[in-house]
């Protein structure tokens, strides 16, 4: 899943308690996932009830504990995972305000795994002042995740915010570079030739969507003054 599509997914679970989840998945998943010893479980609840005690969403930490469960971890992996998790949470809101829903604080954590720091999404939060930034965050993750440098990708998406790009295509942005690095384009070629598309259709009067159409071939970009070689319609692979 991608990462935008997943921070969206996430804020969408419904709110539950640790015993009755744990409890739940326990029947759904005990053909194929790694129970939970009491220790592990106790430790899980106590490290639940700190998190929503301090204010933070508790059902990315649910999710958390299921993905570990379906990829049978152990369970002190998975202990530690939740723990990383809710201190990365707790740091997005430190970066982003009290007042960030539970999708931006979880699209927040993401960029701070993916590589991006608190400066960055202080940074967000000042251009983009009460927007929503689940949508910016989570595509700072994809950038910083396929290979785009942190501060840059900072810059990228401060400039669609800057021109009022709407969620969704920002969003589609990051799934487009994360794509076009899939088939072999480098990151920050694909991210510089979707950026220039996007500004060029809103000055232009057009949608941002329309950099994402089959069009927008990041093998065409021309970077430092050098053109690229090979066949222009098709993207450029690695050695």
């Amino acid at each position: 899943m991608h990462r935008g599509l997943l921070v969206i997914a996430l804020a969408l679970v419904p709110a539950l308690g640790l015993a009755r989840d744990l409890r739940a998945q326990q029947v759904a998943y005990a053909a194929r996932t790694a129970p939970l010893d009491s220790v592990t479980l106790a430790a899980l609840r106590r490290e639940m009830s700190r998190a929503q005690a301090r204010g933070l969403p508790v059902e990315p930490l649910e999710a958390k504990v299921r993905e570990g469960q379906i990829k049978r971890a152990a369970p002190a992996r998975i202990q530690s995972a939740v723990v990383a998790l809710a201190t990365r949470l707790d740091s997005a809101r430190a970066a982003l305000g009290t007042a960030s829903n539970a999708a931006e604080l979880v699209a927040g954590a993401d960029a701070l795994a993916a590589g991006a720091d608190a400066g960055a999404l202080r940074t967000l939060r000042t251009t983009g002042g009460a927007r929503d930034l689940a949508a910016p965050l989570g595509a700072l993750a994809q950038l910083v995740a396929s290979g785009v440098a942190p501060r840059r990708a900072t810059q990228m998406i401060v400039e669609l915010l800057k021109h009022g790009v709407a969620p969704r295509e920002v969003l589609a942005f990051g799934v487009a570079v994360e794509s076009d690095v899939g088939a072999g384009v480098p990151a920050e070629e694909s991210a510089l030739f979707r950026l220039r598309t996007i500004e060029s259709a809103v000055n232009g009067g057009a949608t941002a969507s329309s950099a994402f159409g089959q069009g927008a071939d990041p093998g065409s970009l021309n970077l430092g003054g050098k053109t690229p070689t090979g066949d222009a319609s098709r993207p450029k692979r690695r050695p």
